[in-house]
């Protein structure tokens, strides 16, 4: 006997409840529908255009597949004339039976468990053809074809490629500095410390001990020691002169005497007011008044000399409370201890300095270390995350530690690092990946565009990537082949 091979036509993706007519399986209104705990296969099959000889039928077996997983639901026969009545006669109730040829459409509807397998999965129709012989049941196979008619992926989601980090820039000297501020009391209108405020000793120890970290560090070499002392908008100005400098000095002359650095790295200035100072206090402390305040501080016609005087007439009521508690704030004295760090060459070696003394590595010498162990890998994210801990404010240390947060799946932690990743079209990609990889697909389309424009040529591929992501999504993960 001949077998019935049916002829398959090639669809496109479409929603997940559709028509389609695959060959001559003439299925039609085709949905699977995924809930927590099943999977339910609805579907038309109309038989009116099957050829099936008098003595043969075919049976078509829905099943989800996946690799050795298979799952079969309910079969569908259809049946040649005597093939049909034998049925009839016999009885057949494990099957939805059909005969070849009639007008009217099938319905068929089944629910089976999901399991987790069925993640990513096909549905198939299992065909097979039999013809009537003398065998113990009638009849005997002529052969069997599978036809995927669905693909089925409720796990798809944007996978991160494989990023191109930004290598930091090598420099001859790696230059680093500390910083600090140190709220010192002097002897009301002198330049004398007032040994009597016990905080004071604490404040100009903060300084020496800023000194003795770097001192005590075998490879950084001091270059410059700056301090500048400010004073308070109080008082002739002139006057103010003479005590921000005079105070400088004497800061200067103790912090020189309690370390062993030389004179000759000490540089000083001074700040006769600290207006600057009290324009912030003002810009957090929204007391009454403190818009026209700020307006005042900013107003270029107002001379140094009668500043002072002409904001305690302007603000009558607010002068007390600032001189009283603002003004001593502003009495300060703020330091900068520039140094360089030897570099190093070996990456066993720079390993060592990350356990012991991660400040002394450059964002070059920790793009090395990361590059000494697998892209991806636990140590590569935490080698660029110390990165952007210690050089916050650098486009390139946030940019890298935004990829590699992607690659382990820290996308909040990614989120906070491309923050501050500067505007490139590299942090725009890396945006538009993070978004992406969290379901954002509108955003991403967004900051992926923005930057192939700016000539990111992997940005493309990317958003070829998205629009299936936002098939996969209309779809609810089904694709109608």
């Amino acid at each position: 006997m001949k077998k019935y091979i049916p002829c398959i036509m090639a669809a496109s993706a479409i929603a997940a409840s559709a028509g389609v007519n695959t060959g001559r399986l003439n299925i039609s209104r085709l949905s699977v529908l995924r809930s927590d705990n099943s999977l339910t296969v609805n579907m038309s099959v109309n038989t009116e255009d099957w050829k099936v000889k008098s003595d043969s039928k075919v049976i078509l077996t829905p099943a989800v597949i996946a690799g050795t997983d298979t799952v079969r639901l309910d079969p569908i026969t259809i049946a040649g004339k005597r093939a049909w009545f034998y049925e009839i006669r016999n009885g057949n109730t494990s099957t939805i039976l059909e005969k070849a040829g009639k007008p009217a459409a099938s319905t068929y509807s089944r629910t089976i468990d999901f399991e987790p397998w069925m993640e990513t999965s096909s549905l198939q129709i299992l065909v097979d053809t039999v013809s009537e012989c003398n065998c113990s049941d009638r009849f005997a196979s002529e052969g069997s074809e599978a036809i995927g008619i669905a693909s089925l992926d409720y796990n798809r989601k944007m996978t991160a490629p494989k990023f191109n980090y930004v290598i930091p820039g090598d420099t001859l000297e790696k230059n680093f500095s500390l910083s600090g501020r140190a709220n010192i009391r002097f002897m009301v209108n002198k330049t004398d410390i007032d040994w009597s405020y016990a905080g004071n000793y604490a404040e100009l120890d903060s300084i020496l001990l800023s000194l003795n970290r770097v001192k005590d560090n075998p490879d950084a070499t001091v270059k410059d020691i700056f301090l500048c002392g400010y004073a308070s908008p109080e008082g002739p100005y002139a006057n103010n002169v003479r005590l921000a400098k005079g105070r400088t000095e004497i800061v200067k002359e103790y912090v020189r005497k309690h370390s062993s650095f030389p004179a000759s790295l000490y540089r000083t200035s001074f700040v006769a007011e600290d207006w600057d100072g009290l324009k912030k206090w003002l810009e957090t402390n929204r007391i009454p008044g403190a818009d026209e305040m700020i307006a005042f501080i900013n107003d270029p016609n107002v001379t140094p000399e009668t500043r002072n005087d002409v904001f305690r007439e302007k603000f009558p009521k607010a002068y007390p409370g600032l001189l009283k508690e603002v003004y001593p704030l502003l009495r300060h004295t703020d330091y900068r201890i520039s140094y360089n760090i030897r570099k190093y060459y070996d990456v066993n070696e720079i390993r060592e300095v990350m356990e012991t003394n991660p400040r002394n590595l450059s964002q070059n010498e920790l793009y090395i270390l990361a590059n000494s162990y697998p892209q991806g890998s636990r140590e590569y994210f935490e080698v660029f995350s110390l990165a952007a801990r210690l050089f916050p404010d650098d486009a390139t240390a946030n940019l890298n530690a935004g990829l590699a947060s992607i690659s382990v799946g820290d996308f909040a932690g990614a989120a906070s690092y491309l923050d501050r990743a500067g505007e490139n079209p590299q942090a725009d990609y890396a945006r538009g990946i993070l978004a992406a990889m969290t379901g954002d697909y509108p955003a991403a389309r967004q900051w992926l565009t923005k930057s192939e424009n700016a000539g990111n040529k992997d940005a493309a591929a990317a958003l070829l990537e998205i629009g299936k992501m936002e098939a996969a999504a209309i779809s609810g993960g089904v694709t109608i082949l």
